[in-house]
């Protein structure tokens, strides 16, 4: 098998990067500069154990310059705002029956695929990576990786793209309904607004107990509206359990040491997420609708108040169209703002006498 990953920015490179290591064919289409330097000199990742060099890697710019063959496997990587142009671009060169993975955030990538191609999977990527420059990515977080059939089930090709990623050093599982999963791992998402807009880290704002709180009631507000609308989370290999994952951030305790370590943690070993990158880029445009914006239809649709996602989407994507870098607020002042709407949500309608 060759895998193809379309849009390999940090994360797509570094699951190349990886089955690349295991033996794997593997054929990077990524932008001129980064594809440059790892036909040059290869992919050197980037994490706490230090870094290492992958060679033997493919890198393209273009699909023009591939050749399809019988036995490609289309790792589908960018943004959710690119996934319906990728797909067009990628059909116009890849036949209808080449399976496609969407390893992406957000829950409607695969619907845009199976427009198009007859064999989809989607695939929930637990991990966390940045570009550093060309040729170069940290891996920051995580390994977790899981894959299923689009909508339902996971066949043998599903189960054999994942050995070939337990090989690469993931922790890789199959799951029988992987958009249950896929949805759990945008409740997770939601904060990636509010690091954004607060300029924050991960593994800060773990150990910040008045930020994992705020975190907490963002995450919960998205279940509350899942709830709502019927969507379940429920899969034998779901590796979130939200709902204690909830618990633990609202009783978080302060602890000096802990926050030291995640204060001194090297820059490029920081889980920045993708929206605090394009704020920081000035790239004009976010994923945050493909994210909090699924929680705040999913309320006015069902009755659920939102007034933490809502205020973050309003929030993100006016810092965005501004070119406004993160930290724009603090923790406090976002959390007044989210009071104020709150406030407004409850205030009795006034009626003329």
């Amino acid at each position: 098998m060759r895998y193809v990953i379309h849009g390999a920015g940090a994360v797509g490179s570094l699951v190349g990067g990886r089955l690349a290591e295991s033996g794997a064919e593997v054929a990077l289409v990524a932008r001129a500069a980064h594809a440059e330097a790892v036909n040059g000199s290869g992919l050197t990742i980037r994490s706490k154990k230090g870094d290492r060099r992958v060679t033997g890697l493919t890198a393209v710019t273009s699909l023009s310059e591939l050749t399809p063959r019988e036995d490609d496997i289309i790792l589908l990587t960018v943004k959710s705002g690119n996934t319906a142009a990728s797909v067009q671009t990628l059909r116009e060169v890849f036949g209808e029956q080449t399976p496609i993975f969407c390893l992406q955030n957000g829950v409607r990538n695969e619907e845009l695929a199976a427009r198009r191609f007859l064999r989809v999977y989607g695939a929930m990527a637990g991990i966390s990576a940045t570009l550093l420059g060309p040729g170069v990515i940290a891996h920051t977080l995580g390994y977790n990786i899981g894959i299923g059939n689009y909508p339902l089930g996971c066949d043998e090709l599903g189960a054999s793209v994942i050995a070939q990623l337990v090989r690469a050093g993931f922790k890789a599982v199959t799951h029988e309904n992987v958009m249950a999963v896929k949805w759990s791992k945008l409740i997770v998402n939601l904060d990636n607004a509010v690091l954004a807009v607060i300029d924050s880290y991960v593994q800060l704002a773990r150990v910040v107990p008045e930020v994992s709180r705020f975190l907490a009631e963002v995450e919960d507000e998205g279940l509350r509206a899942l709830a709502a609308a019927g969507i379940s989370l429920k899969d034998a290999n779901n590796p979130f359990d939200l709902s204690a994952r909830v618990a633990e951030m609202r009783n978080l305790i302060a602890d000096g040491e802990k926050i030291r370590e995640a204060e001194g943690l090297p820059f490029h070993l920081r889980t920045y997420p993708s929206t605090w990158v394009d704020l920081k880029q000035k790239r004009g445009e976010t994923e945050a609708g493909y994210f909090n914006g699924e929680i705040v239809r999913l309320g006015e649709r069902h009755q659920v108040p939102t007034p933490y996602n809502a205020t973050l989407l309003n929030l993100v994507e006016w810092m965005a169209a501004e070119r406004l870098e993160p930290g724009h607020y603090t923790i406090d002042e976002l959390t007044e703002l989210v009071d104020q709407r709150r406030r407004k949500l409850y205030e009795p309608a006034s009626h003329n006498e």
